[in-house]
């Protein structure tokens, strides 16, 4: 659900941060494990459908996951591997072995997670391939995985197949399992969040797709589905249901606002599904100035455009611009930071990014997300504010602590919606 972030004011300085068949990839599609069909299919955004790659019978690729370069990661049970594709597909290579794997997912530092079918485990892969051990063994049922904005990471169990025996747990960043939803399921699959932090759930045996508050709130978003096996949302919000009883299977999209869906490709066979991120896109704004008093403060504005929401960090920066690289001997000791919406309301605030200030948009404690974001301040009195924003303008300001003054840096960065 990536929306695009452009800079508002000229003050802001941007910083970017061997297949027997295949297509390019392209930013915006949709990808398709086609299992025993031995190819991964490609929809491009009228759902026109191609074959992305295709390889020999031990190729039947399931799950997929796309990391932050593009490339495309696939469970391969049949060669009890994890296959790795280029966003050129030009190749097909094994990334893992030794692993019946399951569902996919990568957190925000670029590891991947993987369930084992075989052990009963989650395994972590540094992105260079090395292996640890995340949960289990013993784990038996686990299906599937998504990776909610703060890191915790969240399963679907199986239970014993019957009605009302699945259920989803949560495992925080070390690994510490609780659960999140006890019971209830049936026949539990894919997991999905949108950009509010509400988790979505496939429940192929009652055919529907549930949604979860963050407090665990449990309401039905759409039944009455053909076996629900798969979830994705794409950047405007619209979120797609791969649904197969048995072919011809249908990928089906829903709005925001649920309703009644629309068919949007009807594929030989369903396995995960995946959109294919941007990955030449504006991930960072951002201005260093001098914090004055009054009217003088500092004030940076952007605007997130596009038809859904986008999740941002901001940040007020000061005491670490002292060091070097920096070696800047006038910054500011304590900035404090606000968030204004384009009516200029303030609608967050913060004064040291270790303490949440709750109020306006800011429901619930904060630090544990900054911290798993990749971009918290290296400074307690630095300041940072994580924010799931509509289409629209808004404006940060920095002040300093009881009127201090000195130079600060305000920054926006672009966060995935995991």
């Amino acid at each position: 659900m990536k929306q695009t972030l452009f800079k508002a004011l000229l003050a802001f300085s941007l910083f970017t941060a061997a297949a027997c068949y295949r297509t390019q990839a392209a930013p915006g599609d949709l990808y398709d494990g086609g299992l025993s069909d031995q190819k991964i299919y490609k929809f491009n955004t009228a759902g026109t459908q191609t074959v992305f790659v295709s390889d020999s019978a031990t190729f039947q690729p399931d799950w997929l996951a796309f990391d932050s370069k593009g490339n495309l990661f696939a469970s391969n049970p049949a060669h009890s591997a994890i296959s790795k594709i280029p966003p050129n597909g030009s190749t097909i290579t094994d990334f893992a072995t030794g692993i019946n794997p399951g569902d996919l997912a990568f957190d925000a530092a670029g590891n991947l997670f993987a369930i084992d079918g075989l052990t009963g485990s989650i395994f972590r892969y540094t992105p260079s391939g090395v292996r640890t051990t995340f949960a289990g063994p013993g784990l038996t049922d686990l299906i599937a995985l998504a990776f909610a904005s703060d890191g915790n990471l969240f399963v679907t169990r199986r239970g014993n197949g019957t009605a009302g025996s699945g259920s989803i747990v949560k495992f925080t960043p070390a690994g510490a399992m609780s659960t999140f939803i006890s019971s209830g399921l049936f026949l539990p699959k894919d997991l999905a969040f949108d950009g509010f932090g509400n988790l979505y759930e496939a429940d192929s045996g009652s055919g529907s797709v549930f949604k979860f508050a963050p407090n665990g709130t449990q309401t039905t978003f759409k039944a009455g589905l053909n076996a629900p096996q798969s979830l994705a949302f794409d950047r405007d919000g619209n979120l797609f249901v791969g649904e197969c009883p048995s072919p011809p299977c249908d990928i089906v999209k829903f709005t925001p606002a649920g309703g009644t869906p629309s068919v949007f490709a009807s594929p030989p066979a369903i396995g995960g599904i995946a959109f294919e991120p941007s990955t030449a896109q504006l991930t960072n704004i951002s201005t260093r100035g001098l914090v004055q008093t009054g009217n003088d403060v500092m004030i940076g504005g952007f605007i997130v455009q596009g038809t859904g929401p986008k999740k941002v960090i901001i940040r007020a920066i000061g005491p670490e611009l002292m060091p070097p690289p920096y070696n800047i001997p006038n910054a500011l000791a304590d900035p404090t930071l606000e968030l204004h919406n384009g009516t200029g309301a303030l609608i967050a605030s913060n004064n040291n990014w270790q303490t949440t200030v709750i109020g306006g948009i800011i429901t619930s404690n904060q630090v544990s997300a900054i911290q798993n974001s990749g971009h918290a301040p290296t400074q307690p009195s630095e300041s940072a504010i994580i924010a799931t924003l509509q289409p629209g303008n808004y404006t940060a300001i920095v002040r300093g602590v009881n009127n201090t003054v000195g130079v600060a840096l305000v920054e926006v960065y672009d966060l995935p919606p995991f």
